[in-house]
Parts: C-alpha cells; sequence; structure tokens
C-alpha cells in the first residue's frame, strides 16, 4: 500500500443511487474508504464494486461514520486525507487539487461550494471568514494533513459535523488552503434536514467545537 497516494474517506447511509459513481470518480486519484453507517439499501456492495474498501461504522452518524474513516486513515498512516460526500455534491475530479494544496504544505485544506443547502450555511459562512478565516465551515469536501488528524485524535474533542480538524488548525494558526467545490445539486433533503431546528443545530455545533477547541488549546500551553 503507497502510503503517500490520497486516501478519501466517503461517510455513507442509503447512498446506492449516487455512490458507484462518486467512488469511482475518486479512485481515479486516489485510495477509497466508504464508512457505511448502517445502510439499508445496497450502498456496501455498489462501493466494493465501484472500486472501494467498506468499514462499518463504529458508531451511529455522520460523526461517527467521519470518525471510523479517519480513525482508520491515522491508522494507515496516510500523509494526506480527504473527505468527500457519497451524493454526488463534490465531483471527484477536484481531489487532486486537495491533495496537491495538501503535499505543498497547508495543515487543512476546505472547500467553498457555490451552492449551499440552508440559511445556517450562509451565516456561518459570514461568521467563519470573519473568525477563522473559512469561508464555508459545513462544506463536507476537507483536506487533512496526517499531523492535523494525530491532533485531532490526541484532543479527543468530538468531530462536531467535520468541525473539529479544522477549529483546531485555524486556531493553531496552521497553513491552510480553500478548493472551489462544484459537483452536481442534490435533488434530495441534505442529510441533517432544512427544517429550523437542522440549522440551529449546525449553528450550535459551530460555536460548540470553537469553544472546545479554544479550551483544549489554552490547556495545552504554548502553541507548536
Amino acid at each position: 500500500m503507497d502510503r503517500s497516494r490520497p486516501l478519501v474517506v466517503i461517510p455513507c447511509q442509503n447512498e446506492a443511487a449516487t455512490l458507484g459513481a462518486v467512488v469511482a470518480g475518486a479512485a481515479s486519484f486516489a485510495d477509497v474508504l466508504v464508512v457505511d453507517d448502517r445502510s439499508t439499501d445496497d450502498s456496501a456492495a455498489v462501493a466494493r464494486a465501484a472500486g472501494a474498501e467498506v468499514f462499518p461504522s463504529l458508531s451511529p452518524g455522520y460523526d461517527g461514520a467521519l470518525t471510523t474513516g479517519l480513525t482508520a486513515a491515522a491508522a494507515a498512516a496516510r500523509t494526506a486525507v480527504i473527505t468527500l460526500d457519497a451524493d454526488g455534491e463534490h465531483d471527484p475530479a477536484l481531489i487532486p487539487a486537495f491533495a496537491e494544496a495538501l503535499a505543498a504544505g497547508a495543515d487543512l485544506v476546505c472547500g467553498r461550494r457555490a451552492r449551499k443547502n440552508r440559511l445556517a450555511e450562509h451565516g456561518l459562512g459570514l461568521v467563519a471568514r470573519a473568525l477563522i478565516g473559512v469561508e464555508d465551515p459545513l462544506c463536507g469536501m476537507k483536506g487533512y494533513s496526517a499531523d492535523l488528524i494525530a491532533r485531532w485524535r490526541d484532543s479527543g474533542l468530538p468531530l462536531r459535523v467535520n468541525l473539529a480538524p479544522m477549529m483546531l488548525s485555524r486556531l493553531q494558526g496552521r497553513p491552510y488552503a480553500q478548493v472551489t467545490v462544484t459537483g452536481e445539486a442534490r435533488s434530495d433533503a441534505p442529510r441533517f434536514g432544512r427544517a429550523l431546528r437542522a440549522n440551529l443545530a449546525l449553528v450550535d455545533a459551530f460555536f460548540a467545537a470553537r469553544a472546545e477547541a479554544r479550551l483544549w488549546l489554552q490547556h495545552q500551553g504554548p502553541m507548536a
């Protein structure tokens, strides 16, 4: 196994309709790990047929699936890890741009979408840009260095919708990059929904992740 080859981690729950094309596209540029979050459709079989390795999620939910995938990536000592959603919203052809930014020294690479699914994502984009310089903090396509994943795992911080590693990296002032993300507009409801409760939950996750990362870093002493 080539540890320098990027690893793409795709959390999945009942995404058989779109997953095959996403995995096939990603496999052109990287090894692919699909983390199956208790799907009741043929997602796992579709992923394997398209060239992915499939792991069952060790705990339920989006965060549980991503935590399983990032932990597996750390165990495999991958130098570049990219998260990608299974619904086609993120074009796999952008994987090389994320990998190149990481190879050039970025600790973190954040996707920024032209289209966002919820009101909270628009508002948080403005807030996050002012606070940490990231324009689309809730974009599911992100790139992580091996060192960032190790720091996040050492911190023990909950992932919080793929936000905690990003918060650690930005609050530590590590190098980062942003890549404009294109892809297919999803026709179904987003995994977290569009209702007011879902919007409020995402806003809460952002500020909770920021507060937890700041508190953890304060206890570490001078930043490395």
